[in-house]
């Protein structure tokens, strides 16, 4: 298992006045086994940044979907690239010798 980070970059855009922004919904997507492993986190004030926690191997894409207070989308969601997250490697390290003599 590994851990994710997600930064979100954000600019500012104009909406219809009244318009009651509630922040920026991210969210891992899994490509190839297992799709939605992680809830999506959201995250109301910059910086917009999400870390996930114990992600398993597989293949992924991050989105990001600024929301109004009522959960609706205010613009396209931004989607990441694919990324892979690889099964961790467990390497034996020697951690002290033993010497005996006799």
């Amino acid at each position: 298992m590994s851990t994710v980070i997600v930064q979100v970059a954000t600019a500012p855009t104009p909406f219809p006045a009244g318009t009651a922004p509630a922040g920026i919904a991210i969210a891992l997507l899994g490509v190839s086994p297992p799709p939605d492993v992680t809830p999506t986190q959201m995250i109301t004030a910059a910086p917009y940044e999400a870390t996930f926690a114990n992600v398993p191997p597989g293949t992924y894409t991050a989105s990001a979907a600024a929301l109004d207070a009522s959960g609706n989308p205010l613009g396209a969601p931004a989607v990441s690239a694919q990324f892979t997250v690889e099964a961790p490697v467990s390497v034996d390290v020697p951690q002290t010798v033993t010497v005996t003599v006799q």
